[in-house]
């Protein structure tokens, strides 16, 4: 049977419309309210060295404290020993926030439309691989997750940042405060994060200034979510 002519194109615009719908919006978070689970969830993690920070060159370990299940599958071993590194910490605190933002909406636990592949290659981009270099602002834009802060005043509590150092270092880490001088210029960040100056898992204030000081045009803002 042939379909008339302008029901077939009705059908191919549907199609058309479908396909390039990608990941719904109004599935996302709240930004605020994901801004509170992520920090229930930060706040959970001990900060005494018990979560040790660890990064073995090399491995293919991704840096998370505990096991990470997803689509029916383990989709990332953790450490026995609970250790850590930055930016597999960071997306275990994203992955574990989205985790229990659906379980808190009765809703499977999907993080956007990625099944366990488009999550590996999401995972790849949070740490920076290849060419990437904008750590969680790269994952969470290129997937339709969340947005890119681009006014450093507007950074809250919460943010997912990628920051780079003038020694050429970086660091994945979640947003706590600017620290300022006296005159209100933002001399430095205080993040949460895990590294070996605070013996894991913990917060630490970095400066702006010194030769292996925080560049701050080099420091990423992502916020996960829908738009506010």
């Amino acid at each position: 049977m042939r379909l008339p002519a302008f029901l077939l194109l009705l059908l191919l615009a549907a199609a058309a419309a479908a396909a390039d719908e990608g990941t719904d919006s109004s599935s996302l978070p709240d930004p605020e309210e994901f801004h509170r689970i992520v920090r229930e969830v930060m706040e959970g993690y001990p900060t005494d060295g018990s979560h040790a920070y660890w990064w073995p060159k090399g491995s293919k370990w991704a840096g998370n404290t505990r096991d990470l299940h997803y689509a029916g599958e383990l989709f990332s071993a953790g450490d026995p020993q609970g250790r850590s590194y930055c930016c597999g910490l960071t997306f275990e605190v994203f992955f574990r926030s989205w985790e229990a933002w659906s379980r808190g909406h009765a809703v499977e636990f999907r993080i956007g439309d990625l099944d366990a592949a488009g999550l590996r290659a999401f995972r790849g981009r949070w740490f920076c691989s290849g060419d990437y270099r904008r750590g969680p602002v790269d994952a969470l834009v290129e997937a339709g997750l969340g947005t890119r802060i681009e006014t450093q005043a507007d950074a809250r509590r919460g943010d997912f940042i990628q920051l780079w150092r003038k020694n050429g270092s970086g660091h994945s880490v979640i947003f706590l405060r600017w620290e300022t001088d006296g005159h209100g210029r933002r001399t430095g960040i205080r993040y949460w994060s895990t590294q070996p100056a605070t013996d894991g898992i913990g917060a630490r204030t970095e400066s702006f200034e010194g030769e292996r000081g925080v560049v701050p045009e080099e420091i990423f803002i992502a916020r996960a979510g829908g738009t506010e």
